[in-house]
């Protein structure tokens, strides 16, 4: 398995360099000059001109341009924004520290709700709960994030606020009694609506698959055989029926994250979070390619290790898959 990660390590590196280096040509391909966009619709004077381009260095040939980015990036530089002459490595840090956190819970409550759902619609197949569980799973697949965003600040803010529902009330702040406060109240109360609304984008779907997966798995002798041992319901719900049903489920969770990274960006400007929502359009539109290119580095590298984990979390679900460096094509 060692041999196998570095290996995926390696490829994944071969990727990032890939993707970025197609992304710096386009920025000589598409038409404009990122400092005239800078100064707006005012004139700059070409001495003026000359030494904001000679600054930036894109008065240098492309290939000295391009190389110069990598040494400052292996450096952990990853240059200033043409924009606003701020550090990328502190707009990246900036708007990271609150798509970072949406992103983990958002993540972390997709999981949950489409486990829930997706085991209790196997379990009670017919029944009540599953009808239920269907409706969530093909109801909400198809509600646009800027929709179910928009209904959910109408139906835990404004429609609690006119009732008087303060319990519901996801906007008002919360009694630091609750969290004892060790967790900052402020941060929770702006961080689990939006949260909510990015995992049950792809929550439905997962749901389906393990529901499937599941109902496939249940149709084994296997399973057959441990109810016939005596087993009880929930060891091989849990122990046997679950752990080998997860195997696909991981793999289109893994798709997810990488997917969840846009979901969360729409998210933000929905709720107005200070995330990276705005960050990305402002940069494309601008075409201020230091942080457009670190962007895409930290979208890529998340990308991969996502994959990686996936590929090793294969071995951990069921022992009997072995994964070396055979397996890597």
């Amino acid at each position: 398995m060692f041999t196998y990660t570095i290996k995926r390590l390696l490829q994944s590196l071969v990727v990032v360099w890939a993707a970025v280096t197609l992304m710096f040509a386009l920025f000589f391909i598409i038409p404009g000059d990122p400092i005239s966009l800078k100064s707006g619709e005012k004139s700059l004077p070409p001495g003026i001109l000359a030494n904001i381009t000679a600054k930036y260095g894109l008065d240098q040939p492309t290939y000295v341009q391009y190389f110069r980015f990598w040494g400052h990036l292996f450096k952990g530089d990853l240059g200033y924004s043409y924009k606003n002459d701020k550090s990328v490595n502190t707009i990246l840090h900036d708007g990271l520290s609150t798509s970072a956190r949406l992103l983990f819970w958002g993540a972390l409550l997709q999981l949950i709700i489409a486990v829930t759902v997706g085991l209790t619609s196997a379990i009670k197949r017919g029944s009540l709960g599953d009808r239920i569980g269907t409706v969530f799973t093909v109801g909400i697949q198809g509600i646009p994030v800027f929709v179910s965003g928009l209904l959910a600040q109408y139906l835990f803010g404004v429609l609690p606020f006119q009732m008087h529902w303060d319990w519901l009330n996801f906007f008002k702040p919360w009694p630091q009694t609750w969290t004892a406060g060790v967790i900052p109240t402020d941060s929770w109360k702006g961080i689990i609506l939006p949260a909510l609304v990015v995992a049950v984008v792809d929550a439905a779907f997962i749901a389906r698959m393990l529901r499937s997966s599941l109902l496939e798995v249940l149709r084994a002798d296997y399973i057959r055989t441990a109810f016939a041992k005596g087993l009880s319901a929930r060891r091989v719900w849990f122990h046997h029926a679950l752990r080998n049903a997860m195997i696909p489920v991981v793999t289109v969770y893994g798709t997810s994250l990488i997917a969840i990274f846009g979901v969360a960006v729409q998210t933000e400007k929905v709720f107005s979070l200070p995330g990276m929502g705005s960050t990305i359009a402002d940069s494309a539109l601008s075409q201020d390619a230091p942080v457009v290119l670190g962007l895409a580095i930290v979208v890529i590298a998340f990308g991969a290790i996502v994959n990686l984990i996936v590929d090793l979390s294969y071995a951990l679900i069921d022992p009997r898959i072995k994964i070396d460096s055979k397996a890597v094509h």
